[in-house]
């Protein structure tokens, strides 16, 4: 889901957010983070449908960002 057609003073929103330990990101994620890895993953790997073992891996640090050479 993309949050660029999100109110950023939508109030209602974010105490649902906060209500569930989350918070509207104003940035993108740390390259280091799990979600930063993937995001890194899926942009050096356009057409890889992301599954449950590539979380997994980016959870762990274990995910290799790296160019795919599969066609």
């Amino acid at each position: 889901m993309s949050n660029h057609h999100v109110d950023p003073d939508d109030t209602d929103l974010r105490f649902a957010l906060q209500i569930a330990g989350a918070e509207l990101a104003d940035a993108p994620p740390p390259a280091d983070s799990p979600l930063g890895r993937l995001r890194l993953f899926a942009a050096a790997n356009p057409g890889t449908v992301l599954t449950a073992d590539h979380v997994r891996q980016a959870l762990a640090g274990t995910l290799r960002v790296i160019p795919s050479d599969r066609p």
